[in-house]
């Protein structure tokens, strides 16, 4: 009876186990809600290999000024421009090996933005 009990418990911990790395891990996350006009950068940075692919959530709402949404490589390249005004979901894959950033940059900006990258 101890050894089937204890083989329960062995395969309830692989399986939690295994869904917890099943999971893609947060690599960062942004958002601000503006409401009087507003210049500014933020931005997340995080490392990938060659060949990862990562999803992108965002959403925005542009009331003036201008927005943009961007993920760029360690070269300043950008791999990735998420349009304002959306609320969308984008797997982007990373060619490059290295550490990427991506940014939100707005100017006379009133709104919001929340971008989520995993």
């Amino acid at each position: 009876m101890k050894k089937a009990i204890a083989g329960i418990v062995a395969i309830i911990i692989v399986c939690i186990v295994g869904i917890k790395f099943s999971y893609s891990s947060n690599l960062g996350s942004m958002k601000d809600n503006i409401t009087s006009k507003k210049s500014s950068n933020s931005q997340i940075t995080f490392n990938a290999k060659k060949g990862d692919k990562v999803k992108v959530a965002y959403n925005s709402s542009v009331k003036e000024g201008t927005l943009k949404l961007k993920l760029t490589d360690s070269n300043g390249k950008a791999v990735e421009n998420f349009e304002p005004n959306e609320n969308s979901l984008k797997q982007v894959p990373l060619d490059d090996e290295g550490e990427y950033v991506l940014s939100a940059t707005y100017t006379n900006f009133i709104g919001n933005y929340k971008i989520n990258c995993k």
